[in-house]
């Protein structure tokens, strides 16, 4: 089987724990950069455990060495936890954050216009609508939680 033939299931059995943590650190910083660069950013303990998961990765068909010696992501996969997120770089963000600030805007727009009216129903729906911005906060920042790697690099 050649990489690109890997399922998607597959890689989402394969790939855990400090191998997902390297993978995610290169989605979330799409530059070509070297083992010890990776070591650093993903918080490895030596250069050669960067080189194993690369090379993991590479095996998976995810990744890609240069002449080099320098990695960049090949396939952009995204399953389970990594599926909740949307975007490239830096602005990978919870899908969840979307809705809620779609949500949360409409709420905010018929608040204004409901209120003046003082009816019972506006002020349920209000409350309905309300209470979906909180699950959908809520939600996006469990997401936000849980990625494979904390921001603060």
């Amino acid at each position: 089987m050649s990489e690109e033939e890997i399922p998607v299931e597959e890689l989402a059995k394969d790939l855990k724990g400090k191998t997902l943590r390297v993978y995610w650190y290169m989605l979330r910083h799409p530059v070509p950069m070297t083992a010890r660069e990776i070591q650093r950013g993903a918080h490895l303990s030596s250069p050669s455990l960067s080189m194993h998961h690369l090379e993991r990765l590479k095996q998976f068909g995810l990744v890609n060495k240069d002449v080099h010696g320098q990695y960049t992501i090949k396939r952009d996969v995204r399953f389970g936890l990594l599926d909740q997120f949307i975007g490239r770089g830096r602005l990978m963000v919870p899908r969840y954050l979307f809705y809620a600030t779609f949500y949360t805007s409409l709420t905010a727009a018929l608040a204004t216009v409901f209120l003046q009216f003082g009816d019972w129903y506006s002020l349920v729906l209000l409350g309905m609508l309300g209470s979906v911005c909180i699950l959908l906060w809520l939600e996006a920042l469990r997401i936000w939680r849980e990625q494979p790697f904390p921001e603060g690099d």
